[in-house]
């Protein structure tokens, strides 16, 4: 096991119960970091703790928490403190995804998209950017972004307008938090593996008659490296950006899609 990269630093992801983000609480805690998984779901989250603690033998807890509820999230704080220690890495990573036009979403859909996404991303980084100066650490905010928060899309008004959000936010606190030693940057995967992608495929299927496989294969076609990403190709850009080799990186955003975003040959 890869210990030295990460070693001492100890670690929050949300929306880690599955997906990119268990990916990340896994390649973070296979790299020394003691990694806290926070997701809705308490009974599949500890799970979800378990499975990175029995592949790393690392250090981890998995909690239930509510990442648009400021005091779930100051009570989640708390009980990883006590576990863990100070935490000196927060990836704030869960999200959501509602496929409609803005013709056709409902303000409450939107609403949620901009609540999980985006709000609850702003809740969580400052909750635990708030007590980073008092570790005396190195600080590292993570946000996660998408390709979609560099450009637009048919069917991703509410989801491309939390991301957009996601990276004004992570270059503001950037700028203001520097000061105190603490970097801050976001990822911005593309087509990568996921439960949620899966979903995108369905929904895409049923608005264009088609099938999920169908789907799939036409986006596959459009990435020059050859298919869809595994979440741990997108989950080694969280290391480094954890990690002392992103020392003098800060306000950036990291697209991790393939080469999706240039096209194909």
């Amino acid at each position: 096991m890869t210990q030295a990269l990460l070693h001492g630093r100890t670690a929050v992801v949300t929306g880690a119960a599955r997906g990119i983000g268990l990916s990340i609480a896994s390649r973070l805690a296979a790299h020394g970091a003691a990694v806290a998984l926070i997701d809705l779901d308490e009974e599949q989250t500890r799970a979800a703790a378990r499975q990175v603690e029995e592949s790393t033998g690392g250090r981890t807890m998995g909690l239930a928490a509510d990442v648009t509820d400021a005091a779930h999230l100051r009570g989640a704080a708390d009980d990883i403190e006590a576990t863990l220690g100070p935490v000196d890495v927060v990836i704030p990573n869960a999200g959501i995804l509602v496929l409609k036009t803005a013709l056709e979403i409902e303000p409450a859909e939107f609403d949620a998209v901009l609540r999980v996404n985006l709000t609850g991303a702003f809740l969580t980084a400052v909750e635990f950017a708030r007590r980073m100066p008092e570790s005396g650490a190195d600080g590292r905010i993570i946000f996660t972004s998408s390709l979609f928060g560099l450009r637009g899309g048919v069917g991703n008004s509410a989801y491309a307008a939390s991301k957009f959000g996601i990276i004004g936010l992570a270059q503001s606190m950037a700028a203001e938090l520097a000061p105190a030693g603490i970097r801050v940057n976001s990822v911005c995967p593309g087509q990568i593996e996921s439960a949620m992608i899966r979903q995108l495929f369905s929904d895409r299927a049923a608005a264009n008659g088609t099938d999920p496989e169908s789907e799939r294969a036409a986006f596959a076609r459009h990435i020059p490296l050859g298919g869809l990403g595994d979440p741990d190709d997108v989950a080694d850009t969280y290391v480094y950006l954890a990690s002392s080799l992103s020392s003098y990186v800060t306000g950036q955003h990291i697209v991790v899609d393939g080469g999706w975003s240039v096209g194909s040959a």
